[in-house]
């Protein structure tokens, strides 16, 4: 760089060029910045307790029966269940196909399988349900002492050792992750307990809390509502067939009460819906003979229809697949209070398991028929919503009174399956037992159009 220096004196001015040296800046190097990638989080179960510590006022949830399930037998002493009872159980099951054979007491129970809403079934220390002549007892009041009379055959199988728990576990326990046998899958290679017929592993014994919102390692550490599930999503094949097998992903209501068209196992975790219609969903047919031999969500149903609740909601029809019910968007939530016990509602503590009760949506008149103007006064006194729509605790509530029992317009077109809806033999047999399908065709259409 160049600089003129200007010197001033009396008589001259001079100019000096002076040159000056300038250092060339050193430029800095711009580092890119490295990506980083987030660890992934892996979700861990905590225990109902430690949900409960903080939301006490959910306390009764331990009573509704979901977090009981199933129950492991511990120091072989008898489970014991707030409104029912097993006392005795273990010394009058008798007649079993099971390879242990006949157990002798509690000490030779591992787990006891459902007891609070239907049956107790029992399970032996191989993991296998007793399978036999007397192996299943319908739940008796707390207190009952059970004798060999009270028994009943359940007979699945009738080689030995027919009956492995796997099946059962998804929807009796807190995260479930079957035995992966197929050849080059080694993510789970377990067995409970070292049990052979469990056919996998679970983190908690029964639904606990975090079957249905998720596992609360995250939610624990710091509490809010974008690290826990209020409502689940119904996971799909994709979540199972991960490396985690959707273990710590909230379960929804919809994969347990279902049926057996809705199912996910393993390998491939499709259902037999998605075989025949190839989508992804968890809609489901009802099969014309169900898992246990009765048909599923009516009045015949062994299980009480409440099993099969969130699947016969939708209402599938088995011929084109389609959800029709008009309450197919329903969640389990939207008329119960999934922390109290629907069955024992009579009891303390779950006086609000109904959040929503019929008539709060509906405005109920009844008809007459012709010919007769007592059948409304009758049906208004007498008859309950749910004794019609709601037989056995089918959710099917749509009642259809055209045609018998029998006749094909109540099945689908292969025969294989029921038409989504309630028959005149489901809905009125119960009082009228001798001649149903005549009183539903004298009345035609049980109520007057008030809002029904």
């Amino acid at each position: 760089m160049l600089v003129m220096l200007s010197a001033c004196g009396d008589d001259d001015t001079e100019v000096i060029i002076v040159e000056v040296p300038v250092e060339t800046p050193i430029e800095t190097p711009v580092e890119t910045p490295v990506e980083t990638v987030p660890e992934e989080v892996v979700l861990e179960y905590i225990g109902t307790e430690k949900c409960l510590a903080c939301h006490s006022d959910k306390k009764s949830f331990l009573e509704t029966g979901h977090n009981m399930m199933l129950t492991e037998v511990v120091n072989d002493e008898e489970p014991l269940y707030p409104f029912t009872s097993v006392n005795g159980a273990a010394d009058v099951i008798e007649g079993l196909f099971n390879t242990l054979g006949d157990p002798d007491g509690w000490k030779d129970v591992g787990y006891v399988l459902g007891g609070t809403i239907t049956a107790n079934l029992f399970i032996d220390k191989n993991g296998y349900i007793m399978n036999g002549q007397k192996a299943v007892m319908f739940l008796k009041p707390k207190g009952t002492q059970i004798t060999s009379e009270m028994m009943m055959p359940y007979i699945r199988s009738t080689e030995p050792d027919g009956h492995p728990y796997g099946p059962c576990g998804r929807c009796h326990t807190t995260g479930w992750k079957a035995y992966t046998s197929a050849s080059g899958d080694e993510r789970n290679l377990h067995m409970q307990n070292d049990l052979d017929g469990m056919q996998g592993t679970f983190a908690m014994t029964g639904i606990q809390c975090e079957s249905c919102h998720g596992a609360g390692s995250e939610h624990i550490k710091g509490p809010s509502k974008h690290n826990i599930v209020k409502i689940a999503e119904a996971r799909i094949a994709e979540d199972f067939l991960a490396e985690d097998m959707a273990n710590g992903k909230a379960v929804s209501c919809v994969e347990c009460h279902t049926t057996e068209d809705a199912r996910r196992l393993y390998p491939d975790y499709v259902t037999e819906y998605e075989h025949a219609f190839g989508e992804g969903t968890m809609n489901s047919r009802l099969p014309v003979v169900g898992e246990f031999g009765q048909p599923e969500g009516r009045k015949d149903d062994v299980s009480g229809g409440g099993r099969h609740a969130a699947a016969t909601l939708k209402r599938v029809d088995p011929n084109t697949g389609v959800a029709m019910g008009k309450k197919k968007g329903f969640t389990c939530s939207t008329c119960h209070n999934p922390h109290q016990s629907a069955v024992n509602h009579d009891k303390a503590g779950h006086e609000n398991a109904m959040v929503r009760q019929c008539t709060d949506c509906h405005t109920k008149g009844f008809a007459d028929v012709q010919g007769s103007d007592i059948a409304s006064a009758a049906h208004e006194f007498v008859a309950e919503c749910t004794d019609c729509h709601m037989p056995n605790n089918s959710h099917l509530l749509k009642i259809d009174l055209e045609g018998a029992k029998d006749d094909p317009r109540h099945f689908s077109a292969d025969g294989e399956f029921q038409m989504p809806w309630l028959r005149a033999w489901d809905s009125c047999s119960g009082c009228h037992a001798e001649d149903y399908d005549a009183r539903a065709q004298k009345i035609g259409k049980i109520h007057k159009d008030v809002g029904f």
